[in-house]
Formats: structure tokens, C-alpha cells, sequence
């Protein structure tokens, strides 16, 4: 725990045009937009940055305009568990969002505060999401959070640092391809927010697909990001089952197939938005469509926010059987990545001096399994090839939100050991066939490519000529 400090903090300073606001109904003045920041900043945040953990950093944002009366406030996305909220401001009103940790991934700890510019009265929302202004998102990109006219209070969290990524990828040159296996693969950028790693994460598990040899037919990739290399259409909820639904129709008894999926996310769900339009896929949904495919091997890899409720597992170690979505109804095939447990929130890429991997580039649990592709420690058997487990432990050991106790990843077993599933197809699980390790082989440096992103895509492009 941070020390805490007692002394008032500073606002930022207000903008030239916060004069007073117009009276309202014939009545004194209202609060001006300067005046709401300091009461807010008095009453709330000061006491509650004096309380906090102050290494989570603190960030508070106030909407650029007064709300007029009957505007309706609510988070952006419901918690399970928790009673829906909403406020209808009965004046013109400010809104703040306070991020208690700014670093993190959504969903984590947020207060919504209403102020009631005639009353000055401050009405508080606890929850885990951004706003919702009548029905619009407001706050919902980390380049708007990032808006010094927006930002009123910031303490930033003592854990952020900026990283350069490097990562290599192997020869697929030495891969043999058994013929009576496939792999395929679903990959799904769930947000669009590109300061935020999502589309690193998602960008960078298929250049090592690609690099393992899996052919591009096999890898069915959904993002909002359509210009990017490798996207094969939109990332909406529809075709994210679309997507899965392919793979259902041509895969067989002994293929391998990866569901790959890095977003925001609540407990039982994971926010699929493409920025103009979007939802919640729900965990039992989720489970439901991956029901239908069949498999020797299926692996799940989940970067979000209370990831292991897919699986019920909590950060003090607990599991709870009923609770596994993904493996409650007897499957025996599956092994299952999460980049936080139920009760705990992922990260984005966040170095330091403690950090054992600082040249990862995207989201902190998750981004070292990519990695573990063109490590040789990675290697831990040196057969040449990496495993599941083998990228699962490397991606444990250089986390360093687990390793300062912000963050607890998760993984699960159902029928199948973590050490002997991989994504490509091989010949022998003896590794006698390489000639020698992958990682020996000289790497070449795969920088995706980045083309302009086009206007918002409405039409389903698949493989196959659409939906």
C-alpha cells in the first residue's frame, strides 16, 4: 500500500470560457463547468485519493457540456451482480467519471457523479463501466480519456512505462503437417480503441499462426480495425458466431482449433462494440457456439477484465465447478487461458524496472504468450516447438501484474494436458522431424501492416462471398 498523502491536491487549470452559466428558469445563476470541477474535487476526490491505493493512479474526467434537464446517466454496460443504476438529472447538470485505476483494462472500479448545477447537489453511481448519455457512450476510447481538456484530476499510476515491442517469429519451414489434421483458428479484436492493445494482441497471434504455417483459410480473423492485415470482416456479435459457425461446418475429430479473444470485460461477458454499434457476448452464449465444434483439441485464449468467471476461478485460488461455463457440461477437450480471475481486472502493457518481459507490447497476461513463440527459454522440453503450456508458463513468469499482485491470470484444464496441445499440426509428438529447434533458425521481423482504416463497414465480407 502507497503512503497517502494529506496535501490538497491541484486541479487542472480551467479553460478561459468556464464564465458563468445562464440562469435557469429565471433563478441565480448555475454552477459553471470550473466551479463543479473544484466541488467535485473538494467532496470526492480528495478524500478519496487520501484513502486509496495510491499505486492504481487516480483520473477523473468531466463531460465538456452541461446536461440539460431529464438527461438519463447510466454505466455503459450492466455488472452482474450488481443492481442497474441510472440517474435523470431534474436540473441542468455535470457528469464526472472517476477512474479509480486508470492503468487497467475495463471493467474496474468507476464512480459516476452527477452534479445538479442549480442545487449543487452530487448524486454518485458505483460501478465498472464508462457512461451512457442518453443511450450515447461517452468516455469509451482511452484517446478520449486521454483529452487534457477532459481530465480535471490525474495521478498516474507508478506501475505505467513505455515499451518497444520486438517480437520474431519462427521458420514454418520446419513444421510437418499431418495429413489427417487441420487447424483452424477464430480471432476477435473486441473493442475499437487502437491506444489500447487489444489489436496488438489479436494482430500478433495471427502473424505467429501464420508463422506455424496455418493457412490463412483456416484463420478466421474479426476486428474493427478492417484495413489491418489479416481481418476478415467486422467484429460484430453476429459474426462472431458466423465465425464460429465456419469453422463448426469444416472442421473434423482430429483437428485443433484456438478461440483467440482480447476486449473489455465483465463478469460472464465480453464486450464486442464496434464503435458505432455492439453488445455483450455472454459466456453461456459463448459456450453454447464453441459446443458445436468438433475437435481433438480445442484451446481458449481470453484477454479481458473478470475473464476466469468463463471458468470460475478466483484470484485466491478458489474454483468454483458450477461456475465454468466453458467446461461445466462435460467437455474433455478443451484447455483455457484467462488473462484475470472473476475477481480481478486485466492490464494493458504496463514495464517498469520489475518487469521481467519489457519488450512486450501488448496486454500485460496475455502478450507473453504471444512472445513465448521466439523465446528459446520458452523452450522448456527443447523439442523445438511451444507448446500451450509451455506459452502459458512463459506469459505467468513475465507478468508483471502478477508478480506485484495487481492481477491473478487463470488456466483450466478439461481432458487435456496443457503440454501436449498445440496449434499447428505435427506428424510426431516426439519431435524427431526437426532438424533442429525452431528458434535456431534465423527470425524474421513480421511487423503487421497497417492501412488506412476505411469508413464503417456494414456488409459481412467472408471467405465465401458473405453471410
Amino acid at each position: 500500500m502507497a503512503n497517502k498523502s494529506s496535501e490538497l491536491l491541484s486541479m487542472a487549470e480551467p479553460a478561459a470560457t468556464d464564465t458563468e452559466v445562464p440562469a435557469f428558469g429565471g433563478s441565480q445563476a448555475l454552477l459553471n463547468k470550473a466551479d463543479a470541477a473544484n466541488l467535485v474535487q473538494n467532496s470526492i476526490v480528495n478524500p478519496l485519493w487520501a484513502n486509496a491505493d495510491q499505486q492504481d493512479g487516480l483520473k477523473v474526467l468531466q463531460y465538456s457540456e452541461i446536461l440539460p434537464q431529464g438527461t438519463l446517466i447510466e454505466p455503459a454496460f450492466e455488472t452482474i451482480g450488481r443492481p442497474s443504476a441510472e440517474i435523470v438529472s431534474q436540473n441542468p447538470s455535470w457528469l464526472f467519471m472517476i477512474d479509480e485505476m486508470p492503468g487497467a483494462h475495463f471493467a474496474h472500479p468507476v464512480k459516476l457523479v452527477v452534479v445538479d448545477a442549480v442545487t449543487r447537489d452530487q448524486q454518485v453511481i458505483e460501478t465498472e463501466w464508462w457512461p451512457k448519455v442518453d443511450s450515447r457512450q461517452v468516455f469509451d476510447k482511452e484517446s478520449i480519456r486521454a483529452d487534457p481538456a477532459l481530465i480535471t484530476f490525474y495521478k498516474k499510476p507508478s506501475r505505467l512505462t513505455d515499451a518497444i515491442s520486438d517480437i520474431r517469429m519462427i521458420d514454418s519451414g520446419l513444421l510437418a503437417v499431418a495429413s489427417q489434421c487441420d487447424a483452424w483458428a477464430v480471432i476477435v479484436c473486441g473493442f475499437n480503441d487502437l491506444p489500447d492493445t487489444f489489436d496488438e494482441d489479436t494482430e500478433g497471434i495471427y502473424s505467429i499462426l501464420k508463422s506455424l504455417g496455418i493457412d490463412d483459410s483456416h484463420i478466421y480473423f474479426l476486428s474493427p480495425h478492417t484495413g489491418h492485415t489479416g481481418v476478415d470482416a467486422l467484429n460484430t456479435i453476429e459474426n462472431v458466431q458466423w465465425a464460429i459457425n465456419e469453422v463448426e461446418a469444416q472442421s473434423g475429430v482430429n483437428d485443433k482449433v484456438l478461440f483467440f479473444y482480447s476486449s473489455h470485460g465483465g463478469v460472464d461477458g465480453l464486450v464486442c462494440s464496434t464503435g458505432t454499434s455492439g453488445g455483450t457476448i455472454y459466456a453461456g452464449d459463448l459456450d453454447n457456439w464453441l459446443d458445436r465444434i468438433t475437435c481433438k483439441e480445442m484451446a481458449i485464449i481470453v484477454e479481458a477484465c473478470h475473464s476466469g468467471s468463463l471458468i470460475g476461478k478466483y484470484s485466491d485460488g478458489t474454483f468454483v465447478p458450477a461456475e465454468s461455463d466453458l467446461t461445466a457440461d462435460g467437455e474433455t477437450n478443451r484447455v483455457i487461458f484467462t488473462s484475470a480471475s472473476t475477481d480481478s481486472s486485466s492490464y494493458p502493457d504496463i514495464d517498469g524496472p520489475d518487469d521481467p518481459n519489457p519488450s512486450d507490447s501488448g496486454s500485460e497476461s496475455i502478450y507473453g504468450y504471444i512472445m513465448a513463440f521466439s523465446e528459446p527459454s520458452a523452450d522448456e522440453d527443447g523439442d523445438g516447438r511451444i507448446s500451450f503450456g509451455e506459452a502459458y508458463l512463459y506469459a505467468w513468469d513475465n507478468d508483471v501484474t502478477r508478480l506485484r499482485g495487481d492481477n491473478m491470470p487463470q488456466m483450466l484444464e478439461a481432458g487435456l494436458n496443457r503440454n501436449n496441445v498445440f496449434h499447428q499440426c505435427l506428424s510426431s509428438q516426439t519431435g524427431s522431424k526437426f532438424k533442429k529447434p525452431l528458434y535456431e533458425v534465423p527470425f524474421e521481423r513480421i511487423i503487421p501492416e497497417v492501412i488506412p482504416q476505411p469508413g464503417p463497414v456494414e456488409k459481412i465480407v467472408s471467405r465465401s462471398g458473405g453471410l
